[in-house]
């Protein structure tokens, strides 16, 4: 991957088209509406094509500066078409932009599409766009959710509400009517199986890797981030789903003057741009205001520096198909605290790399957080458990894994 020459296609190597209408696939997680699918895409691409296949990544072009392609990595290219403004659209809006996208993806095809093994769609947005073009070809259409919508009117912690009316009948449609659905979790195959009736031999799960080099412990004598002393770390969208204020109400019940700092990575997106005042309120209203550092969506690097410095990860989210910072915790050393929700039990294991809690009473959490802060060895310990099990899951053994499931849907 540090070549700076093309990748060059080897015998079998497979050409894939990987699509992303709503959120660019290199965009940073937390920002706007990126977040573990974007890191799961651009990573699974990137270490494909270290296999020596090609991959193309279609997005739309969200703002004017954007080039129409770039190489993303060798093998891996970034085609932004153009499919309505050249500029941010609410997620809730994107269902609009579902067949300007559609054509625009068409006239690309025109141009690019010869020698495509396989069509991955990301998201139900995607799916609905690409599906069609797909069966035109004569290719099998894969569909990754990475979020499945919950049922009108269900309790977030049945999952994402539909941004859109439009929602639960385009993830039927493309559960319907895909070759294959490639999970994140047993816990998303489930659901996707459960609310669309997909069989299970037409659903593979290939869980989300870590990039080991760059999610590491913090090094002896190295420099702690920003300043001495511990913090508690959240990194998410900020939106009620991902449940940012059971963290601002987690650190105000801990002991006053021995609680540690509450940092959080991340920003609201145009549909909950009223969320990030309402948090700040609350931690006013709870006197915790001057003890919460609002540091908004940070790139790659920097989100591993900040994590690695941190002495817990708190994950408070209602319902996560996977919960991918918990992986990117472990490998960093540090252990998690989250709800025990959806593919979270996967991405944790509890009491060995972190705790899962069923509970969502802040003095439970405090709680949980106490242990770690009052018993250093068994932070130490959940740390170095937490770094043995990431090491299971790099990225290169997901692009294996991707392989195996894109042959076998060429073969047919």
């Amino acid at each position: 991957m540090s070549s700076t020459q093309p990748a060059r296609p080897v015998s079998g190597a497979l050409r894939v088209v990987m699509v992303s209408m709503h959120t660019s696939p290199v965009a940073s997680p937390g920002s706007a509406d990126a977040g573990g699918m974007n890191v799961v895409e651009v990573n699974s691409a990137k270490a494909l094509a270290a296999r020596g296949h090609r991959v193309d990544m279609l997005t739309r072009r969200d703002a004017p500066d954007l080039a129409a392609v770039a190489e993303v990595a060798p093998g891996v290219r970034l085609f932004n078409l153009a499919a309505g403004p050249a500029a941010a659209v609410a997620k809730s809006q994107q269902e609009e932009l579902i067949e300007p996208f559609r054509a625009a993806m068409a006239h690309w095809w025109r141009s690019h599409g010869a020698g495509v093994d396989i069509v991955h769609s990301h998201h139900w947005f995607s799916g609905v766009a690409a599906l069609s073009i797909a069966q035109s070809a004569g290719l099998p259409h894969l569909q990754s959710y990475h979020s499945v919508a919950a049922p009108v009117g269900a309790s977030l912690d049945a999952g994402e509400p539909p941004e859109s009316e439009g929602r639960p009948a385009g993830e039927r449609l493309v559960a319907e009517q895909s070759q294959r659905i490639v999970a994140v979790s047993d816990a998303e195959a489930r659901t996707v199986a459960q609310r669309y009736g997909t069989s299970a031999d037409r659903i593979s799960v290939v869980r989300p890797g870590v990039d080991h080099d760059l999610f590491r412990p913090l090094r002896r004598g190295e420099q702690h981030w920003a300043w001495q002393g511990d913090y508690l770390f959240f990194a998410a969208r900020l939106q009620p789903l991902k449940g940012p204020d059971l963290a601002v109400r987690t650190l105000a019940a801990l002991p006053p003057g021995r609680r540690p700092r509450l940092v959080i990575a991340g920003q609201a997106s145009v549909d909950f741009s009223w969320y990030a005042q309402e948090l700040r309120d609350l931690a006013d209203e709870l006197g915790v205001a001057d003890e919460v550092l609002y540091i908004g969506s940070q790139d790659r690097d920097q989100l591993a520096t900040v994590l690695r410095g941190a002495c817990l990860l708190l994950n408070p989210s209602r319902s996560e198909t996977y919960g991918l910072i918990n992986l990117e915790a472990s490998a960093s050393g540090v252990p998690v605290i989250a709800t025990r929700a959806g593919g979270m039990v996967e991405s944790v294991d509890d009491q060995v790399t972190g705790v899962l809690l069923d509970s969502r009473d802040p003095a439970v959490w405090a709680e949980a957080v106490q242990e770690f802060l009052n018993h250093p060895d068994r932070r130490a310990r959940f740390g170095q458990a937490g770094r043995a099990f990431a090491a299971q899951r790099g990225w290169d053994v997901v692009a294996a894994e991707l392989e195996a499931v894109y042959r076998k849907e060429a073969r047919r």
